[in-house]
């Protein structure tokens, strides 16, 4: 449970550094759920990720990834690949992105 006192101080906190808080408590928990090389928490039993970089948005995290697909392939691992992660209904949601995240960024490089 966050503790009052720190809610209250971000409520009074201007959108960037919200913004920037919220980037690195992300990077947190990325760095405590998700070490580069071990399995993912996904319900894909056998796919490991290695998380090559990762982005933010207002609402979603992109992320770069290899992935083992788990087949025992000779192709492993595979990528990297881009793929989006968001909050929808207390659940993680994904997407595939592609080889590419050009097409989710602006002209400034900023992702949207």
């Amino acid at each position: 449970m966050i503790p009052i006192a720190i809610r209250n101080h971000l409520e009074h906190e201007d959108l960037p550094v919200l913004y920037e808080i919220r980037d690195l408590v992300a990077e947190l928990i990325s760095r405590k759920n998700i070490s580069p090389g071990q399995p993912s928490k996904s319900g894909n039993q056998g796919v490991k990720r290695e998380i090559l970089e990762e982005k933010h948005s207002d609402s979603m995290t992109f992320r770069l990834e290899r992935v083992s697909c788990g087949k025992n392939c000779k192709g492993c691992p595979h990528g990297p690949y881009w793929y989006g992660y968001w909050r929808e209904n207390g659940k993680t949601r994904s997407k595939y992105i592609g080889k590419n995240l050009l097409s989710t960024e602006t002209k400034s490089g900023e992702v949207v």
